[in-house]
């Protein structure tokens, strides 16, 4: 059965004022004593001192990720305060915790790359085929543990992460690095970047393939369908299915006050864990494609107590199958039970090939937005902003063997 849906769009915009950010003279000492990497912006869109940020932030640095060595952008998430970093069993995606704030898509938390929404519609997580992310491009991660609508709106109801990539500058000349690791683990990377007078230029590719890891699960969502309908089906006891493949690029060009910052988040062949019913699946596998562009002109000091930044950006993403994903194994009956009978009675016969369901959203997002700050006001910083978002589900399909004729 072929199910296909178009054109579910979504259009906001958004007026903002932030009056009286104060800042002044205490700044240079609280420099000397934080140092500059401990400045934030993702609490009130002004860059100042975390301690005079109004939320409850953290600001972890490439420096500390290296320090603490790091793999995944999880890894450095869980030494946070306050954040815990949990998986979902389907696909083993991550819930980010804040203060015991959570839901299994994980909707409540923004996530961001420099700025720019990470977010899908169809559920309002990163989609069910995230496959991490690698560490090497980031050049610092800003957390508000807490609220952070007031300026990002309703999907920061439990706390917002800001992924900053490293300019051409942090980057300067060409570098490469491999890894191998357990379950055959194999990561490259390569990174460029130099500066020409007003013209710099950066990149970064990272590549991952990993079988995932062995753990045993001993009994699944299957074991319980056979002792209720005599079938014996169940793969348990087996290992989780967490192989992926990975390809993250990111390109950054800045000319005088003007970047463009372009991006691809490539997953293939991504196991889901213990399987998208709970019941394990060798065969199953996923891919997802997220392409990302943005296009900033910055310019602080545009009169002399006035600073503009204006910013377009685009996002694509998609969630696909690349093997087909079996609910429910072969000799399966599936948890199809004739209603109001007792014991429970199967209503099909064993599916020979197993219950298969291939869900397949893709979207797109696009998004505008400039800010002014007025510093003409002693000790006070006044931030206007305005912006434009639409996003559009231009497609959707599902394959599956099982259903009702509706005819």
């Amino acid at each position: 059965m072929n199910l296909t849906i178009k054109s579910l769009g979504y259009i906001s915009s958004l007026l903002i004022f932030l009056p009286l950010l104060s800042h002044g003279a205490n700044e240079d000492e609280l420099i000397s004593l934080y140092g500059d990497e401990e400045f934030i912006s993702i609490a009130s869109g002004i860059s100042q001192p975390i301690s005079k940020a109004p939320a409850v932030a953290s600001v972890i640095t490439s420096t500390d990720i290296k320090h603490m060595g790091a793999l995944d952008i999880d890894h450095v998430l869980e030494s946070i305060p306050g954040l815990h970093v949990a998986y979902n069993a389907v696909g083993y995606s991550p819930i980010y915790t804040f203060r015991g704030i959570y839901a299994g898509s994980n909707p409540q938390v923004l996530m961001l790359i420099n700025g720019i929404p990470l977010t899908n519609l169809f559920i309002g997580d990163r989609n069910q085929a995230w496959g991490g992310m690698p560490v090497e491009a980031i050049s610092r991660i800003e957390v508000i543990r807490g609220p952070g609508s007031a300026v990002y709106g309703a999907d920061a109801f439990a706390g917002v992460i800001n992924i900053i990539t490293k300019t051409p500058k942090e980057t300067d000349g060409f570098k490469i690095g491999a890894r191998h690791g357990s379950q055959d683990t194999q990561d490259i990377w390569l990174s460029y970047g130099n500066t020409l007078d007003k013209l710099s230029i950066g990149a970064y590719i990272e590549f991952r393939d990993t079988d995932g890891h062995s753990e045993q699960i001993k009994a699944d969502a299957q074991s319980f369908l056979d002792a209720l309908s005599g079938t014996d089906a169940s793969l348990s006891p087996g290992s989780v299915n967490l192989n992926r493949e990975n390809i993250d690029a990111r390109l950054e060009v800045n000319y005088s006050n003007l970047s463009l910052r372009t991006g691809a988040q490539i997953r293939r062949n991504g196991g889901l864990g213990v399987g998208l019913t709970g019941a394990l699946d060798r065969q199953g596998q996923v891919s997802s494609n997220r392409y990302n562009a943005d296009l900033t002109y910055e310019n602080i000091n545009l009169t002399e107590n006035l600073g503009i930044k204006a910013t377009i950006s685009y996002l694509q993403t998609s969630q696909e199958v690349d093997s087909d994903l079996i609910l429910y194994p072969p000799g399966s009956r599936g948890p199809f039970f004739v209603p109001g009978l007792f014991p429970p009675t199967p209503a099909f016969p064993p599916f020979p090939n197993g219950v298969i369901g291939n869900p397949e959203v893709y979207e797109r997002h696009y998004r505008s937005n400039v800010t002014g700050t007025y510093r003409g006001l002693d000790n006070h910083e006044i931030l206007v902003g305005t912006g434009y978002y639409y996003g559009d589900v231009y497609k959707t399909e599902e394959e599956k063997n099982f259903g009702i004729n509706p005819s």
